[in-house]
């Protein structure tokens, strides 16, 4: 112990001495083990560690499959049924959404609510973290309305109130009696904010429609002793069983068991987190072989000092632990910066208040479960010590193998050559090749970004104004008047100054939602287990104007179109494309069902004859194409809520707050939500892809900058070594442009080897990106080459500055310091 304490004491006082070697290895060591160690706690707390439930391998997501692969969830008699009869689970829990207003001092505001059935948090077996859940007297019509928060939405709306349990939280249909509050990360579906009792009250009236396949999931817990297998054998009889008796909406459909962690925690955000913790260490090996190459360099300037030493009787061991020490030293400094940054990240990340927690938290579940634990410390512990021993155990073997006779002999000369050339060119090599391979990743993901940015979204998003409209419960009853009060709304947006038309439509565009009908072309019957089912748009007569979607063909809906008898629909081309192929549609007939959840005509039928097609407009976002749909009057079928896109003549911006003032004026019971101006929408569908980008991007030009400066400080050091050999040449009529081109071939030499063995690597880079691609493929010829040319651009500006100084150096100089 106190030869390691006098180690320790020796490399503080010798590094004392050297403050900008040990700034650099220093700040190296921070970048590299910091980012690992951020990235190591976002995928421990996402996906590695196991979900917040009691036997969270014992729970599934329950949907049902086509014949055709096509998914659906359950409907709720579906799930009564499975409730019933399958014996293999312990417990199974159904869940529907519906958007509610919650009164706040401030106003309204809108909220996701969640009607669970009972038994669902049995299901799920969690215990809340204050106050009890939803018991089985909470379902009955007679008991208070209760209600179960979640931990984000307390903390958000209650500021953390400990006293919340027994607060009456007041909505527009009625108060809820907070009854408990869960835990962080405790939420399924991940959208649900507030839990109430599924049948407390009258439930809605299409939850009883056997073919309300939307807004709704079903979960199951295996029973004791039984398995995945044992379950799906016995809910293969069972949907047989319901096919028979159910053939209209059953037939050819089969449940399927999904893992919940699966459905949590799915490709999307499982493949970019552990290819980003891959890439940070591969940042954290370049940062070690930086290292590794700025002790080698250093070490040829302490020769005579470690000679010295050895001859005074140091053994070598004790040569290379002093050396081993000095290395331990700095990447520990290293590590406590970087430990400290990567704690206010994952606070910022867990907390969820800021813009990037918010922008992150859009598509990285989990983030509530964050945190710096005992775990996370004994990683970056272990960073620290591989990361020392990686980048000085190297530099210290060869440093402690020091020619005592020949030291002595050269006295204060340089040498000529030094003892590790050939090994700080190896790592150099080996730096360039990984930067190349992080360098054609990064590449790759920006190729597929310039290209979805250019896809056709089938409408102009510049000038758009977007609004989410939620009306009161009131207006959801038989007998309100929806359509009149859209109108009222409608004309109050339209009278705004800069605004030059309203549009309505139920879902917006790159929106992400969807709310699918099933349809009979020509009077065909439905194949039982290949649904034929398009996407239903509800919208008002100026919405093709306002969004400036092109008409393919036939007409748009007239003024006169806009009443609650039906008279006619239109489609898409994408529509016409999958059902008439190569014919005209216009005059065709479509039946198919009103599909607004919730309201008491849901799934009443409708047919109306095709009078016009138009273009395809991107629904889900930019990467993924256009679903077949069909246009509606929303006079005919209405919708419980709605968007607004207007189109400005200016700014939209500057038209959120009037906007807002017009609408709250025209009915105060209003919650409008998600004003924004469309191209921020559209931007919004690739916060994934610019995530990725940006932390790969950002982690390849680190690499780069890193294998440039060890390039740079390499070369500069042999120069320094060959200065004699330099001068000698000058002396005898060697011109400098051939000097430049020796040290520039030298270091170039280096860079190219490590580029071959890069390019290796960047074709297993690319296979692994293979999902988070479009338009272009791993192997892209184009990306390749431009990242190629930039990594041998930086490593030639990295050689020139070396190699002219060296062209300089004064023969009778270089000889005279000798």
């Amino acid at each position: 112990m106190t030869a390691l304490i006098d180690d320790l004491r020796i490399a503080l006082r010798t590094l004392r001495r050297a403050p900008g070697f040990a700034a650099a290895c220093v700040l190296t060591f921070a970048v590299g083990i910091g980012a690992t160690t951020s990235l190591f706690s976002v995928v421990d707390g996402v996906i590695l560690r196991p979900l917040p439930f009691a036997n969270p391998d014992d729970l599934y997501f329950f949907s049902e499959q086509g014949r055709d692969g096509a998914q659906r969830l359950p409907s709720y008699p579906n799930f009564s049924d499975y409730r019933t009869e399958a014996t293999a689970f312990a417990a199974l829990g159904y869940v529907v959404g519906q958007s509610a207003i919650l009164r706040t001092g401030d106003g309204v505001t809108n909220f996701a609510l969640g009607k669970v059935s009972d038994g669902f948090f049995q299901t799920l077996a969690v215990a809340p973290l204050l106050g009890r859940g939803l018991l089985p007297e909470d379902e009955r019509p007679s008991a208070a309305p209760a209600a179960v928060l979640t931990y984000s939405f307390w903390r958000s709306q209650f500021a953390g109130d400990p006293t919340i349990i027994g607060r009456t939280v007041t909505t527009a249909e009625g108060g809820l009696t907070v009854v408990g509050v869960l835990p962080p990360g405790v939420v399924f579906p991940i959208w649900a904010q507030i839990y109430s009792p599924l049948s407390a009250g009258a439930p809605p009236a299409a939850m009883q429609w056997r073919n309300l396949h939307v807004d709704g999931g079903m979960i199951a817990r295996l029973a004791p002793g039984a398995d995945r297998a044992q379950a799906e054998a016995q809910l293969a009889a069972l949907s047989h069983r319901m096919a028979e008796a159910y053939p209209a909406d059953n037939a050819g459909f089969s449940a399927l068991l999904t893992p919940l962690r699966d459905t949590v925690i799915n490709g999307n955000v499982r493949t970019p987190l552990l290819f980003l913790l891959a890439a940070t260490g591969v940042v954290l090996l370049i940062a070690c072989v930086n290292v590794a190459n700025l002790f080698l360099a250093r070490l040829a300037r302490r020769t005579h000092e470690l000679a010295l030493r050895s001859a005074l009787g140091a053994e070598r061991s004790r040569l290379v632990t002093q050396l081993l020490a000095e290395a331990v030293l700095l990447a520990s400094v290293g590590a406590v910066i970087g430990l400290v940054c990567a704690a206010l990240l994952i606070r910022l990340l867990a907390t969820g208040d800021s813009s990037v927690a918010i922008a992150v938290g859009s598509f990285v579940p989990r983030l509530e479960e964050l945190r710096m634990d005992g775990r996370i410390v004994a990683l970056a512990v272990s960073l620290t010590l591989a990361s020392a021993l990686a980048a000085g155990l190297v530099p210290a073997w060869t440093g402690s193998r020091t020619d005592l006779a020949r030291v002595l002999k050269q006295g204060g000369a340089r040498n000529s050559g030094g003892s590790g050339t050939a090994g700080r060119r190896l790592l150099i090599g080996a730096q360039s090749g990984l930067a190349l391979a992080l360098l054609i990743g990064a590449g790759l993901l920006l190729n597929s970004l310039w290209r979805v940015t250019r896809v056709d979204r089938g409408f102009e998003s510049a000038g758009l104004l977007t609004a989410h409209i939620f009306p009161s419960p009131r207006y959801q009853a038989p007998d309100s008047n929806l359509p009149e009060l859209y109108r009222r709304l409608v004309d109050a947006v339209s009278a705004v100054p800069g605004v030059r038309g309203v549009g309505l439509v139920n879902h917006l565009p790159m929106g992400g939602a969807w709310t699918g009908s099933r349809v009979s072309i020509d009077g065909a019957p439905i194949e039982p287990g290949r649904e034929l089912t398009v996407g239903v748009r509800s919208v008002n007569q100026p919405y093709l104007d306002v969004m400036r979607i092109p008409l393919r063909r036939g007409r748009w809906f007239s003024p006169g179109d806009m009443r609650e008898s039906l008279t006619g629909v239109v489609i898409n081309q994408a529509m016409a494309d999958k059902y008439w192929p190569g014919a005209d549609p216009v005059g065709r007939r479509v039946a198919f069902f009103k599909s607004a959840a919730g309201r008491a005509d849901f799934g009443q039928p409708l047919s109306a004859e095709v009078i016009g097609v138009v273009g395809d407009v991107r629904q889900f976002g930019l990467e993924q194409a256009s679903d077949a749909a069909l246009y509606v009057p929303f006079t005919a079928a209405p919708w419980g809520h709605t968007s607004f896109t207007i189109r400005t003549t200016g700014d939209p911006a500057l038209l959120i707050e009037p906007v807002r003032r017009a609408l709250v004026a025209a009915e105060p019971d209003l919650v409008v939500d998600g004003l924004t101006p469309m191209d921020l929408v559209v931007s919004g569908t690739l916060v994934t892809r610019n995530f990725l980008l940006l932390l790969l991007g950002g982690f390849a030009l680190t690499a780069l900058v890193l294998a440039g400066i060890g390039l740079y400080g390499v070369l500069s050091h042999l120069v320094g070594e060959r200065t004699r050999e330099i001068g000698i040449r000058r002396a005898i009529g060697a011109s400098e442009g051939r000097i430049v081109r020796q040290i520039v071939s030298d270091g170039m030499m280096a860079v190219t080897g490590g580029a071959v063995a890069g390019l290796t690597l960047a074709w297993g880079v690319g296979r692994l990106l293979a999902s988070q691609l479009f338009g272009v493929t791993p192997t892209d010829p184009f990306t390749w080459l431009a990242t190629t040319l930039v990594l041998l651009i930086t490593g030639l500006v990295a050689c020139y500055g070396p190699a002219r100084r060296a062209a300089r150096i004064d023969p009778l100089t270089a000889l005279r310091s000798e």
